[in-house]
């Protein structure tokens, strides 16, 4: 008896081939959307799901499940536009149905409270219509369209060529279908307004990240909608919004407590110095040249109100700063902040050796940045001396230097072979003092190094060029 439970339990179960059959696929499509929303990070699995039948096919490739949706084109975003409008007006369209059919079966009860004849022509009626309505959104196979943007969680249009194509009526039509929204990417789209960032904090009401770099015409109307409606909000950027000041800004630092990611680069009117301290939960903070003079002040608010910072971000115009980034700044910057990771001081006249020879050296940076700065020599001899022991030189974790177009000495450059063990990547791109000797010595030393770029370095010579361009283990680019 044992047995024969044994036999019929495992004739019941059913296999791979009963579920590509049909089990699941008689499932309605509203269940196989939140079913296939779950993989929508995994477009490998979903590919391969689309395979199984047409039904499948026409889910996974439609915009149901998707939860990030970015455009390369216009033109695919222009039809991701016209498909909601057109969801939109089926969604109106189905509701006066579904009220006409419910007054017709209420009134049909009323007429015959028993009669089964009323109950299936009101079935069959039913049936008529949905088909229907099925046909006219034939690509979907669905039923109801109540889900469609319902899962897209992030939209992405910073990589559209020709933005100017769209319009802002095209931005303000899209937000109420996609409610669920949180992420938003609008990446040099100069035809956002208030009248859309209003809009989308209205129909979205669960946006927590905002790049709103380039996005010139936004007024303080913005940062009052983004404050009020956006509570949750934990990135924001806002770089090249010349127009905003720095009292609206603080109006939403004080409400956004939860901020944590904050990039005000090349905003001329905001001096954000002043509003470090009201955001203690920083974890990147970008602010370009939105405060044209760095002083030993304000790297002191920064280093000491910030202790959760990852990214930093210093850059200054040659134009309009005169920094000059002392040793105890860095040293500060070190200490205060000991999750920081990624540094950027770019544009800088001047960086003292000895802050150089810090974040090198440094056990917590993992990339570094000094595009077009001057790092000048370190003075005292002391510090040039080679690491005394192996263990020594592995506490660096710098893996990325970035030293394009820097005016530094060949003596810096060796500290890197001497330090950076764990170096992987290596940007010197236009260094002048760059040669044979030194870039041989770098490669011979740095046992961790993959990849070198050295274009325009005028002192390599030719065949040094040729030589390492054969190497094993480095990918050079000159």
């Amino acid at each position: 008896m044992e047995v024969t439970n044994n036999e019929r339990d495992i004739s019941s179960c059913t296999t791979a081939a009963d579920i590509n059959g049909g089990a699941l696929s008689l499932l309605p499509p509203e269940i196989l959307v939140n079913i296939f929303s779950f993989f929508s990070d995994s477009v490998k699995d979903l590919l391969l799901c689309a395979q199984v039948n047409q039904t499948w096919h026409h889910i996974i490739t439609s915009f149901y499940i998707w939860r990030t949706v970015k455009f390369n084109k216009f033109e695919t975003f222009s039809r991701f536009h016209e498909i909601l409008q057109l969801i939109t007006k089926t969604r109106r369209n189905r509701a006066l149905d579904n009220w006409s059919r419910f007054v017709k079966a209420y009134l049909n009860v009323i007429k015959s409270p028993i009669s089964r004849t009323s109950e299936e022509e009101y079935e069959e009626e039913e049936e008529k219509d949905v088909g229907a309505q099925i046909s006219f959104t034939k690509p979907t196979y669905f039923y109801s369209t109540k889900f469609y943007g319902y899962f897209v969680k992030k939209l992405d249009l910073s990589r559209i060529h020709r933005k100017n194509l769209i319009t802002e009526e095209m931005l303000r039509d899209l937000f109420p279908n996609i409610p669920n929204l949180e992420n938003v990417n609008f990446y040099n789209c100069y035809t956002v307004t208030d009248r859309v960032i209003e809009k989308l904090t209205k129909s979205c009401h669960h946006l927590k990240k905002l790049k709103l770099f380039g996005c010139t015409s936004l007024t303080n109307r913005s940062l009052y909608w983004i404050e009020m409606r956006c509570s949750k909000l934990t990135t924001l950027n806002i770089g090249f919004c010349v127009i905003i000041t720095p009292n609206a800004l603080q109006s939403l630092v004080n409400r956004c407590k939860e901020l944590t990611s904050l990039t005000i680069s090349h905003c001329l009117n905001t001096r954000a110095i002043s509003l470090i301290p009201m955001i203690p939960s920083l974890r990147k903070l970008d602010l370009g040249i939105s405060n044209p003079k760095l002083t030993d002040e304000a790297t002191n608010i920064i280093s000491r109100h910030c202790p959760n910072l990852v990214y930093l971000s210093l850059s200054f115009s040659l134009i309009t700063s005169g920094c000059y980034l002392i040793d105890d700044e860095i040293s500060d910057f070190l200490s205060y902040c000991p999750r920081l990771k990624i540094i950027y001081l770019n544009y800088l006249l001047q960086i003292s050796g000895k802050s150089f020879l810090s974040i090198i050296k440094s056990s917590q940076i993992e990339y570094a940045s000094f595009t077009s700065s001057k790092i000048l020599e370190v003075s005292s001899s002391i510090d040039l001396l080679p690491p005394s022991s192996n263990e020594e030189r592995s506490c660096s974790k710098i893996r990325k230097l970035v030293l394009d177009n820097c005016e530094i000495s060949d003596k810096n450059l060796k500290q890197i072979s001497y330090w950076c063990k764990n170096l992987e990547y290596l940007d010197i791109s236009l260094v002048y003092d760059m040669d044979d000797r030194v870039l041989q010595d770098l490669c011979d030393r740095l046992e961790n190094l993959k990849e070198v770029i050295a274009k325009n370095c005028y002192g390599v010579s030719v065949a040094m060029q040729d030589n390492l361009s054969k190497h094993q283990r480095i990918k050079f680019t000159f």
